[in-house]
């Protein structure tokens, strides 16, 4: 990582938890949300993901998770002595939190789905190939996706809670060019958000989490590490990154036994390109 990775991350607005904190989580979801309610999070569409990630960093577990069409996760966060509510939820002074949860549209979820089948036929799986983009690139291709979750927060919530929309990007379908970067929420310029909305968490899997709060109209990078001197992250398996860890732990606890498409490795390889080089 060059120092340049760094330009303008002067003045980021950061928020750091703790691995416990997050360790927590994983571990208070399924121990207090009825698991057959978790078992129907959606996987393809990271909503196990969300639920993990909020309950973190709220520090409360969500008192709904939706089953018949309602938000998708509902927080009293009346409950929540975390002093940063503003930065998260882009409200201050409201009992309730409402999430709703979208993943942006890509095609490697239905190649995971059809490279699982071929393997089960002894085929070789097909290629998968993607084309980087910028961190904002990704925000933009979310915008659909934004206006779907604000109709159905419009339609689903009210406006005396905090009304929060969970954007979710799979990094095979819009890889980023910042992904390596410790921080890139200095990277970002302002949305463009329906009224409704009071604040945008946008996970860019499987490392970097960002929200926008529309009234202090700001990105916060919300970063997970350890605040003593010899503290240490938790072992990972080969090719996978931090959050993935915390992923599996989670759907295990839960006793969630689907695929999900988020949780991989990587490893480096060789591919004949397909086009003659000149």
């Amino acid at each position: 990582m060059s120092d340049d990775s760094l330009d303008g991350a002067i003045g980021t607005h950061v928020i750091a938890i703790t691995y416990e904190v997050m360790d927590w989580a994983t571990e208070a979801l399924p121990a207090h949300v009825p698991a057959d309610d978790l078992k129907k999070l959606k996987l393809a569409s990271g909503e196990h993901l969300a639920a993990m990630l909020t309950t973190a960093y709220l520090g409360i577990v969500p008192v709904a998770v939706d089953v018949h069409g309602g938000v998708d996760l509902v927080y009293h966060v009346a409950d929540s002595d975390s002093d940063a509510l503003s930065s998260l939820l882009g409200r201050n002074g409201v009992e309730f939190a409402d999430f709703e949860v979208k993943s942006i549209p890509g095609d490697f979820r239905e190649h995971d789905a059809a490279a699982s089948r071929a393997l089960k036929r002894g085929e070789e799986p097909g290629t998968h190939w993607s084309k980087f983009v910028s961190a904002n690139d990704v925000v933009e291709a979310a915008q659909s996706m934004i206006a779907k979750a604000a109709k159905q927060l419009w339609d689903k919530s009210s406006p005396d809670r905090a009304r929060v929309v969970f954007i979710v990007s799979h990094f095979f379908d819009l890889p980023y060019v910042e992904c390596l970067n410790p921080l890139i929420a200095h990277t970002l310029t302002a949305p463009t958000l329906p009224d409704e909305i009071d604040a945008m968490w946008v996970f860019f899997a499987p490392s970097h989490l960002v929200v926008w709060s529309a009234v202090e109209q700001r990105w916060t990078q919300l970063l997970l590490s350890s605040f003593k001197e010899d503290g240490t992250a938790p072992e990972v398996d080969f090719g996978m990154e931090l959050l993935q860890h915390y992923e599996g732990l989670f759907l295990e606890r839960a006793g969630i036994n689907g695929s999900s498409p988020f949780y991989y490795g990587l490893e480096a390889g060789e591919h004949a390109p397909t086009y003659d080089a000149e």
